[in-house]
């Protein structure tokens, strides 16, 4: 690994500790403060509601940023003063708004991060799952410790250990090498109007339908778990299981790319998805289903993730690799998130713990249905390339 990947890498891997702590352990916070299925559902949907909007300002000012370290500076400034109120919250309308407030630094920097590591690459993108997958390791180590931790102190140490890892998140911004000036190019400018291709508008349903389709895992999985008798251990373990499964799939990214077209991987990662869903549905009460379960995790997120960053990148033009990587966050985690949260909160309690996760993977088998409108231009990574106008650009280039 070169030396500013390596940067790049343990940048990845502070930010995810928060994310270790926020999506296994905050809705059981919630509802040791009392919160209803339902109300949990719409404090994680406000969350998500800024996923909207901070995806797509945080890729404008990327790209046109003059200096973007001190940009990811103080949006991780903003996420450790956000995660102190956060944590600390207690009525339902001050928990929706701080987790907003929380939301809105935290998600502008997953796509801007994305979009740097994508540039620093240059034409290497298939090294990114490569850079990722230390994102996914922190992932683990916090979802590991956090819950032997919870399951010998209680639920009170999760708000600290939120603002300690946004902590840790921004010591690692602060170290990283400088980042230069944004791409300040006209051509980034379609990115938010007429110039959406096709090919895009298919990809941003696509990542809609499968993040809306997670709204019962991200939000539930942890209480559904509990309430089959598994300890708090074993949930840490299911979490860092799927994540680790991940990992591995981040790893061999780089050689899976090389030899597999995009767009017919994710169409089997969709699919994989829905088998995924349907086991945590209804089979719950078997360990090793549930085993099977996590590991379908790789292709759920991982070759989900990994594919969907190199489309967007590729279906718009050089020059807007920020807005591309927000295009696809503010669809997917943010008008996704909040549909999903919503949705899970609502049939979790008319019809059921299990009815939320057969919920997602009807919507996980929609995004499966619109992977096949995708054009198949991209024989792979380092293969053929988009034919000229099939996505909105010159094909092959960068962010």
């Amino acid at each position: 690994m070169r030396a500013g990947e390596r940067a790049l890498a343990v940048g990845y891997l502070a930010y995810y500790t928060s994310f270790g702590v926020y999506m296994p352990f905050w809705s059981a916070h919630l509802a040791q403060l009392g919160l209803s299925a339902s109300a949990i559902g719409m404090a994680l949907a406000m969350y998500n509601a800024a996923r909207i909007i901070a995806p797509l300002g945080g890729g404008w000012l990327l790209d046109h940023a003059r200096d973007r370290r001190a940009l990811l500076w103080v949006l991780s400034g903003g996420a450790l003063v956000a995660a102190a109120l956060t944590a600390y919250a207690r009525s339902p309308v001050w928990i929706g708004v701080t987790l907003a407030l929380y939301s809105l630094p935290v998600t502008a920097l997953m796509p801007m991060y994305d979009a740097v590591a994508l540039e620093r690459l240059g034409s290497a993108h298939e090294r990114y799952g490569r850079l990722r997958l230390f994102g996914s390791i922190g992932f683990v180590l916090a979802a590991v410790g956090l819950g032997a931790l919870v399951g010998r102190v209680g639920d009170d140490l999760i708000p600290v250990a939120l603002i300690l890892s946004q902590a840790l998140g921004l010591a690692a911004f602060l170290a990283l090498p400088p980042l230069g000036p944004g791409a300040r190019g006209v051509a980034g400018r379609a990115a938010f109007g007429v110039g959406v291709s096709r090919p895009l508008a298919w990809l941003l349903l696509i990542a809609f339908l499968q993040v809306a389709g997670y709204g019962a895992f991200n939000g539930f999985y942890t209480l559904y778990l509990r309430g089959f008798g598994y300890s708090a251990a074993a949930i840490s373990g299911y979490w860092s299981l799927g994540v680790l499964a991940e990992i591995g799939l981040f790893a061999l990214a780089p050689m899976l790319l090389r030899r597999v077209a995009p767009v017919p991987l994710l169409r089997v990662a969709l699919a994989l998805t829905v088998v995924r869903w349907v086991l945590i549905a209804y089979a719950p009460r078997s360990a090793l289903l549930m085993v099977v379960a996590q590991v379908l995790h790789a292709a759920g997120f991982g070759a989900f993730q990994a594919v969907t960053v190199l489309l967007a990148a590729r279906y718009l033009p050089a020059g807007a690799g920020g807005r591309a990587q927000a295009l696809l966050a503010a669809a997917g985690w943010g008008v996704g998130g909040i549909v999903g949260s919503v949705l899970a909160g609502v049939v979790w309690e008319r019809f059921g713990p299990s009815s939320a996760f057969a919920a997602g993977a009807v919507l996980s088998s929609l995004a499966w249905g619109c992977a096949y409108a995708l054009p198949r231009t991209l024989e792979s990574v380092t293969g053929a390339r988009d034919r000229p106008g099939e996505a909105g650009h010159s094909p092959g280039r960068g962010p």
